[in-house]
Protein backbone atom coordinates (compact mmCIF):
# COMPACT_ATOMS: atom_id res chain seq x y z
CA UNK A 1 0.00 0.00 0.00
CA UNK A 2 2.89 2.53 0.40
CA UNK A 3 3.23 2.48 -2.92
CA UNK A 4 0.40 3.69 -4.32
CA UNK A 5 -0.47 7.08 -5.44
CA UNK A 6 -2.27 9.46 -4.04
CA UNK A 7 -6.21 9.51 -5.01
CA UNK A 8 -5.79 13.37 -6.48
CA UNK A 9 -2.62 12.86 -8.05
CA UNK A 10 -2.31 12.58 -11.95
CA UNK A 11 -0.36 10.21 -13.62
CA UNK A 12 2.39 11.88 -15.18
CA UNK A 13 2.53 11.04 -19.15
CA UNK A 14 5.20 9.51 -20.47
CA UNK A 15 7.63 11.49 -23.13
CA UNK A 16 6.75 10.57 -26.68
CA UNK A 17 5.26 11.94 -30.28
CA UNK A 18 2.11 14.16 -29.44
CA UNK A 19 -1.11 11.84 -30.83
CA UNK A 20 -2.21 12.75 -34.51
CA UNK A 21 -1.30 11.55 -38.05
CA UNK A 22 2.42 11.50 -39.16
CA UNK A 23 3.84 14.13 -40.92
CA UNK A 24 6.55 13.80 -43.72
CA UNK A 25 9.70 15.60 -43.05
CA UNK A 26 10.48 18.43 -45.59
CA UNK A 27 14.21 17.97 -46.65
CA UNK A 28 16.19 21.36 -46.44
CA UNK A 29 17.38 22.90 -49.45
CA UNK A 30 20.95 22.52 -49.58
CA UNK A 31 20.51 18.40 -48.69
CA UNK A 32 18.37 18.65 -51.71
CA UNK A 33 20.98 20.10 -53.81
CA UNK A 34 23.28 17.85 -52.76
CA UNK A 35 21.46 15.08 -53.61
CA UNK A 36 20.50 16.43 -56.98
CA UNK A 37 24.29 16.96 -58.26
CA UNK A 38 25.43 13.48 -56.40
CA UNK A 39 22.31 12.02 -58.82
CA UNK A 40 23.58 13.58 -61.97
CA UNK A 41 27.15 12.51 -61.70
CA UNK A 42 24.94 8.56 -62.44
CA UNK A 43 22.26 9.69 -64.35
CA UNK A 44 23.08 9.40 -68.41
CA UNK A 45 20.34 11.45 -68.93
CA UNK A 46 21.83 14.57 -67.52
CA UNK A 47 25.25 14.09 -68.44
CA UNK A 48 23.87 14.24 -71.77
CA UNK A 49 23.87 18.33 -71.89
CA UNK A 50 26.92 18.82 -69.97
CA UNK A 51 28.95 21.32 -73.05
CA UNK A 52 31.27 20.04 -75.01
CA UNK A 53 33.93 22.54 -76.40
CA UNK A 54 31.20 24.87 -75.12
CA UNK A 55 28.14 23.76 -76.58
CA UNK A 56 25.13 22.09 -75.74
CA UNK A 57 22.32 20.62 -77.51
CA UNK A 58 20.12 22.67 -74.77
CA UNK A 59 22.05 25.96 -75.36
CA UNK A 60 21.26 25.61 -79.30
CA UNK A 61 17.75 25.04 -79.17
CA UNK A 62 17.60 28.06 -76.84
CA UNK A 63 19.56 30.23 -79.37
CA UNK A 64 17.66 29.05 -82.12
CA UNK A 65 14.29 30.13 -80.04
CA UNK A 66 16.18 33.28 -79.45
CA UNK A 67 15.73 34.70 -82.91
CA UNK A 68 12.11 35.51 -82.44
CA UNK A 69 13.08 38.28 -80.33
CA UNK A 70 13.47 40.92 -83.07
CA UNK A 71 15.24 44.22 -81.25
CA UNK A 72 18.48 42.10 -81.38
CA UNK A 73 17.92 41.45 -85.17
CA UNK A 74 20.52 43.49 -87.12
CA UNK A 75 21.49 43.18 -91.19
CA UNK A 76 24.44 41.42 -90.22
CA UNK A 77 22.22 38.75 -88.18
CA UNK A 78 20.08 38.71 -90.47
CA UNK A 79 22.64 37.84 -93.55
CA UNK A 80 24.33 35.49 -91.29
CA UNK A 81 21.19 33.17 -90.91
CA UNK A 82 20.52 33.55 -94.70
CA UNK A 83 23.79 32.05 -95.78
CA UNK A 84 24.21 29.23 -92.68
CA UNK A 85 20.59 28.46 -92.77
CA UNK A 86 20.78 27.36 -89.75
CA UNK A 87 22.89 24.19 -90.95
CA UNK A 88 25.05 23.10 -87.67
CA UNK A 89 27.42 21.38 -89.40
CA UNK A 90 27.34 24.28 -91.37
CA UNK A 91 27.66 26.22 -88.46
CA UNK A 92 30.09 23.70 -86.49
CA UNK A 93 32.67 24.33 -89.64
CA UNK A 94 32.07 28.21 -89.08
CA UNK A 95 32.90 27.55 -85.28
CA UNK A 96 36.01 25.29 -86.20
CA UNK A 97 37.63 27.93 -88.48
CA UNK A 98 37.18 30.40 -86.28
CA UNK A 99 38.03 28.89 -83.33
CA UNK A 100 34.45 30.02 -81.35
CA UNK A 101 32.13 28.03 -79.74
CA UNK A 102 29.34 26.69 -81.73
CA UNK A 103 26.80 28.50 -79.06
CA UNK A 104 28.77 31.55 -79.97
CA UNK A 105 27.84 31.51 -83.58
CA UNK A 106 24.28 31.16 -82.70
CA UNK A 107 24.61 33.79 -80.93
CA UNK A 108 25.69 35.98 -83.59
CA UNK A 109 22.73 34.65 -86.06
CA UNK A 110 20.61 36.25 -83.29
CA UNK A 111 21.86 39.13 -83.03
CA UNK A 112 22.54 38.25 -79.18
CA UNK A 113 26.22 39.02 -78.89
CA UNK A 114 28.47 40.89 -81.13
CA UNK A 115 31.55 39.63 -82.98
CA UNK A 116 35.12 40.82 -82.08
CA UNK A 117 36.57 42.77 -84.92
CA UNK A 118 39.46 40.20 -85.16
CA UNK A 119 36.78 37.73 -85.63
CA UNK A 120 34.88 40.40 -88.27
CA UNK A 121 38.10 40.70 -89.98
CA UNK A 122 38.31 36.67 -90.44
CA UNK A 123 34.72 36.03 -91.32
CA UNK A 124 34.50 36.91 -95.58
CA UNK A 125 37.40 34.36 -95.78
CA UNK A 126 35.22 31.74 -94.23
CA UNK A 127 32.35 32.62 -96.87
CA UNK A 128 34.52 32.88 -99.67
CA UNK A 129 31.56 32.77 -102.51
CA UNK A 130 29.64 35.18 -100.26
CA UNK A 131 32.47 37.46 -99.36
CA UNK A 132 31.73 40.75 -101.15
CA UNK A 133 28.33 40.98 -99.79
CA UNK A 134 29.66 40.11 -96.26
CA UNK A 135 31.68 42.85 -95.81
CA UNK A 136 29.03 45.36 -97.31
CA UNK A 137 26.49 43.86 -94.56
CA UNK A 138 29.36 43.60 -91.93
CA UNK A 139 30.60 47.33 -92.51
CA UNK A 140 26.58 48.34 -92.90
CA UNK A 141 26.01 47.33 -89.06
CA UNK A 142 29.45 48.06 -87.47
CA UNK A 143 31.37 50.82 -89.20
CA UNK A 144 34.26 50.55 -91.59
CA UNK A 145 35.35 47.52 -89.50
CA UNK A 146 36.92 46.21 -93.09
CA UNK A 147 38.25 47.85 -95.82
CA UNK A 148 36.30 47.82 -99.26
CA UNK A 149 36.92 44.57 -100.25
CA UNK A 150 39.60 43.20 -103.09
CA UNK A 151 37.84 40.92 -104.93
CA UNK A 152 39.87 37.43 -105.26
CA UNK A 153 40.01 36.11 -108.73
CA UNK A 154 41.29 32.61 -109.05
CA UNK A 155 43.42 31.80 -112.35
CA UNK A 156 41.96 30.44 -115.51
CA UNK A 157 42.24 26.54 -114.54
CA UNK A 158 44.38 24.31 -116.61
CA UNK A 159 41.43 21.94 -117.33
CA UNK A 160 39.41 24.75 -118.86
CA UNK A 161 42.63 24.92 -121.59
CA UNK A 162 42.53 21.24 -121.89
CA UNK A 163 38.84 20.59 -122.30
CA UNK A 164 39.09 23.20 -125.42
CA UNK A 165 41.96 21.47 -126.98
CA UNK A 166 39.80 18.48 -126.99
CA UNK A 167 37.02 20.19 -128.34
CA UNK A 168 39.21 21.11 -131.38
CA UNK A 169 40.86 17.70 -131.78
CA UNK A 170 37.29 16.28 -131.97
CA UNK A 171 35.46 19.12 -133.94
CA UNK A 172 33.95 18.24 -137.12
CA UNK A 173 33.37 21.84 -138.64
CA UNK A 174 34.34 25.16 -137.54
CA UNK A 175 30.61 26.44 -136.26
CA UNK A 176 30.24 23.26 -134.49
CA UNK A 177 33.91 24.11 -133.02
CA UNK A 178 33.63 27.99 -132.37
CA UNK A 179 29.80 27.21 -130.57
CA UNK A 180 31.36 24.25 -128.33
CA UNK A 181 34.03 26.50 -127.81
CA UNK A 182 32.62 29.83 -127.02
CA UNK A 183 30.46 27.96 -124.95
CA UNK A 184 32.56 26.51 -122.23
CA UNK A 185 34.39 29.82 -122.37
CA UNK A 186 31.73 31.66 -121.77
CA UNK A 187 30.00 29.56 -118.61
CA UNK A 188 33.24 29.09 -117.18
CA UNK A 189 34.23 32.83 -117.04
CA UNK A 190 30.94 33.85 -115.80
CA UNK A 191 31.63 31.39 -112.74
CA UNK A 192 34.82 32.29 -112.37
CA UNK A 193 34.69 36.36 -112.18
CA UNK A 194 31.07 36.49 -110.63
CA UNK A 195 30.55 33.69 -108.14
CA UNK A 196 28.13 35.63 -106.08
CA UNK A 197 26.34 36.52 -109.20
CA UNK A 198 26.13 40.43 -108.91
CA UNK A 199 26.11 40.99 -112.15
CA UNK A 200 28.25 39.90 -115.42
CA UNK A 201 27.81 39.84 -119.01
CA UNK A 202 30.46 38.17 -121.66
CA UNK A 203 30.30 39.06 -125.12
CA UNK A 204 32.10 38.19 -128.46
CA UNK A 205 31.70 40.37 -131.16
CA UNK A 206 33.35 40.10 -134.80
CA UNK A 207 34.71 42.04 -137.38
CA UNK A 208 32.02 42.43 -140.28
CA UNK A 209 33.42 42.11 -143.87
CA UNK A 210 35.28 45.12 -145.01
CA UNK A 211 33.52 46.95 -147.87
CA UNK A 212 35.97 48.73 -149.96
CA UNK A 213 37.63 51.36 -148.46
CA UNK A 214 38.08 48.83 -145.18
CA UNK A 215 35.88 47.69 -142.23
CA UNK A 216 33.67 50.33 -140.42
CA UNK A 217 32.20 48.21 -137.20
CA UNK A 218 32.08 44.82 -135.24
CA UNK A 219 29.02 42.72 -134.61
CA UNK A 220 28.11 41.02 -131.20
CA UNK A 221 27.57 37.25 -132.74
CA UNK A 222 27.21 35.60 -129.06
CA UNK A 223 26.39 37.04 -125.21
CA UNK A 224 26.02 35.06 -121.93
CA UNK A 225 24.89 37.22 -118.27
CA UNK A 226 23.45 37.06 -115.11
CA UNK A 227 21.25 39.46 -113.81
CA UNK A 228 20.01 42.37 -114.74
CA UNK A 229 21.39 41.02 -118.28
CA UNK A 230 19.32 38.30 -119.48
CA UNK A 231 21.24 34.64 -119.53
CA UNK A 232 21.62 35.09 -123.38
CA UNK A 233 21.11 37.81 -125.86
CA UNK A 234 20.58 38.10 -129.64
CA UNK A 235 20.80 41.25 -130.21
CA UNK A 236 23.55 41.50 -132.61
CA UNK A 237 24.74 45.19 -132.58
CA UNK A 238 27.32 47.08 -134.27
CA UNK A 239 30.29 48.46 -132.36
CA UNK A 240 31.97 50.88 -134.25
CA UNK A 241 34.51 53.42 -133.10
CA UNK A 242 32.76 55.32 -130.19
CA UNK A 243 32.60 51.58 -128.60
CA UNK A 244 35.63 50.55 -125.62
CA UNK A 245 35.21 47.60 -128.07
CA UNK A 246 36.24 49.69 -131.29
CA UNK A 247 39.18 51.20 -129.43
CA UNK A 248 40.26 47.80 -128.45
CA UNK A 249 40.44 46.44 -131.80
CA UNK A 250 41.91 49.42 -133.33
CA UNK A 251 44.82 49.50 -130.81
CA UNK A 252 45.27 45.91 -130.41
CA UNK A 253 45.40 46.30 -126.82
CA UNK A 254 43.22 45.63 -123.67
CA UNK A 255 40.70 48.68 -123.10
CA UNK A 256 39.16 49.02 -119.23
CA UNK A 257 36.88 51.05 -118.06
CA UNK A 258 35.63 51.57 -114.42
CA UNK A 259 32.50 53.96 -113.61
CA UNK A 260 34.60 54.73 -110.03
CA UNK A 261 33.27 58.27 -110.11
CA UNK A 262 29.57 57.82 -111.49
CA UNK A 263 30.47 59.59 -114.57
CA UNK A 264 30.30 58.37 -118.38
CA UNK A 265 33.05 57.90 -120.49
CA UNK A 266 33.18 59.76 -124.23
CA UNK A 267 32.49 55.56 -125.37
CA UNK A 268 29.48 54.35 -125.60
CA UNK A 269 28.59 52.44 -122.69
CA UNK A 270 25.46 49.55 -122.52
CA UNK A 271 22.89 49.29 -120.43
CA UNK A 272 23.44 48.28 -116.91
CA UNK A 273 27.42 48.19 -117.33
CA UNK A 274 29.59 49.88 -114.61
CA UNK A 275 32.80 49.06 -115.91
CA UNK A 276 33.92 46.69 -118.72
CA UNK A 277 37.03 45.18 -120.14
CA UNK A 278 37.67 44.55 -123.72
CA UNK A 279 40.18 42.22 -125.17
CA UNK A 280 41.00 41.94 -129.03
CA UNK A 281 41.14 38.53 -130.01
CA UNK A 282 44.24 38.06 -132.41
CA UNK A 283 46.29 35.67 -134.42
CA UNK A 284 50.00 36.73 -135.71
CA UNK A 285 49.25 40.75 -136.31
CA UNK A 286 45.62 39.83 -137.87
CA UNK A 287 42.76 40.17 -135.72
CA UNK A 288 39.28 38.71 -136.03
CA UNK A 289 37.34 40.15 -133.13
CA UNK A 290 36.78 41.42 -129.47
CA UNK A 291 35.82 39.96 -126.15
CA UNK A 292 34.13 42.02 -123.97
CA UNK A 293 32.99 41.27 -120.45
CA UNK A 294 30.84 44.08 -118.95
CA UNK A 295 29.87 44.68 -114.72
CA UNK A 296 27.46 46.11 -112.57
CA UNK A 297 29.98 46.74 -110.11
CA UNK A 298 32.05 50.27 -110.51
CA UNK A 299 35.42 49.42 -109.90
CA UNK A 300 35.93 45.45 -110.71
CA UNK A 301 37.97 45.80 -113.44
CA UNK A 302 40.53 47.72 -110.92
CA UNK A 303 41.81 44.18 -109.99
CA UNK A 304 44.34 42.96 -112.42
CA UNK A 305 43.19 39.38 -111.56
CA UNK A 306 39.99 39.98 -113.94
CA UNK A 307 41.49 41.54 -116.35
CA UNK A 308 44.53 38.57 -116.61
CA UNK A 309 41.36 36.48 -116.65
CA UNK A 310 39.26 37.97 -119.75
CA UNK A 311 42.73 38.27 -121.86
CA UNK A 312 43.00 34.49 -121.36
CA UNK A 313 39.70 34.32 -122.48
CA UNK A 314 40.50 36.19 -125.19
CA UNK A 315 43.20 33.74 -126.06
CA UNK A 316 41.00 30.73 -125.79
CA UNK A 317 38.56 32.27 -128.28
CA UNK A 318 41.39 32.34 -130.89
CA UNK A 319 41.52 28.94 -130.67
CA UNK A 320 37.40 28.82 -131.74
CA UNK A 321 38.01 30.58 -134.85
CA UNK A 322 39.25 29.76 -138.66
CA UNK A 323 42.01 31.56 -140.56
CA UNK A 324 39.27 33.15 -142.85
CA UNK A 325 37.54 34.86 -139.77
CA UNK A 326 40.98 36.76 -139.52
CA UNK A 327 41.46 40.34 -141.30
CA UNK A 328 44.80 42.27 -141.12
CA UNK A 329 44.89 45.36 -138.88
CA UNK A 330 45.38 47.76 -142.02
CA UNK A 331 42.00 47.51 -143.27
CA UNK A 332 39.90 48.61 -139.76
CA UNK A 333 38.26 51.84 -140.55
CA UNK A 334 35.64 52.09 -137.96
CA UNK A 335 32.52 54.87 -138.59
CA UNK A 336 30.32 55.73 -135.35
CA UNK A 337 27.57 53.75 -134.90
CA UNK A 338 24.08 54.65 -133.77
CA UNK A 339 23.93 54.40 -130.26
CA UNK A 340 23.50 51.17 -128.54
CA UNK A 341 20.07 51.28 -127.36
CA UNK A 342 18.69 53.10 -130.61
CA UNK A 343 20.37 49.98 -132.74
CA UNK A 344 18.69 47.63 -129.71
CA UNK A 345 15.23 48.19 -130.82
CA UNK A 346 15.55 48.12 -134.07
CA UNK A 347 16.82 45.00 -134.58
CA UNK A 348 14.42 43.65 -132.20
CA UNK A 349 11.71 45.31 -134.46
CA UNK A 350 13.15 44.63 -138.00
CA UNK A 351 15.78 42.09 -138.49
CA UNK A 352 14.51 39.14 -138.79
CA UNK A 353 11.36 40.25 -140.42
CA UNK A 354 13.39 41.95 -143.12
CA UNK A 355 15.94 39.01 -143.66
CA UNK A 356 12.54 36.43 -144.11
CA UNK A 357 11.35 39.27 -146.71
CA UNK A 358 14.59 39.36 -148.60
CA UNK A 359 15.14 35.41 -148.99
CA UNK A 360 11.69 35.42 -150.17
CA UNK A 361 11.93 38.21 -152.45
CA UNK A 362 15.36 37.29 -154.45
CA UNK A 363 14.95 33.30 -153.70
CA UNK A 364 17.93 33.08 -151.45
CA UNK A 365 18.97 31.04 -148.78
CA UNK A 366 18.43 32.42 -144.62
CA UNK A 367 22.21 32.31 -144.16
CA UNK A 368 22.83 34.80 -147.73
CA UNK A 369 19.76 36.92 -146.94
CA UNK A 370 21.08 37.95 -142.87
CA UNK A 371 24.52 38.81 -144.52
CA UNK A 372 23.20 40.88 -146.92
CA UNK A 373 20.89 42.75 -144.11
CA UNK A 374 23.14 42.70 -141.52
CA UNK A 375 24.91 44.45 -144.87
CA UNK A 376 22.42 47.07 -145.03
CA UNK A 377 21.58 47.82 -141.24
CA UNK A 378 25.41 48.68 -141.04
CA UNK A 379 25.34 51.30 -143.61
CA UNK A 380 21.98 52.59 -142.24
CA UNK A 381 23.50 52.70 -138.78
CA UNK A 382 26.38 54.53 -139.42
CA UNK A 383 24.20 57.13 -141.86
CA UNK A 384 21.89 57.77 -139.21
CA UNK A 385 24.32 58.01 -136.24
CA UNK A 386 25.73 61.04 -139.03
CA UNK A 387 22.89 62.94 -138.14
CA UNK A 388 22.70 62.47 -134.63
CA UNK A 389 26.28 64.08 -134.08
Amino acid sequence: MANRLPPNEQVKKKRGRPPGPLKEKTALPHKRERRSSATSKLNPVYTATIETNGYTANSADQAMHNTSNEEYITPFSTYMQTIMHRDRIEIARVARELTVAENTVYRWMNGTSEPRANYLKRLPEVFPEHRTQLINVINETFGEVIGAPVLTIREVQADTYRRALEITANSQDSDTLFWQISELIFDDALTLLDTEQLGLAITYAKLMPPHEDGIHSLREVKMHGHAPWPETVDSKAFLGSTTLVGSAAVSQRMQVWNDIDNNRTLVDIDDNEHSACAVPVIRGNRIAGVLIVSSTQADFFNNPSACQAVSEYALLMGVALCDRDFYTSALLHLRPMLPLKEQRAEISRDYVRRIIAFAHKNATSRCEAEAWIQHEMELEFEAKARTVQ
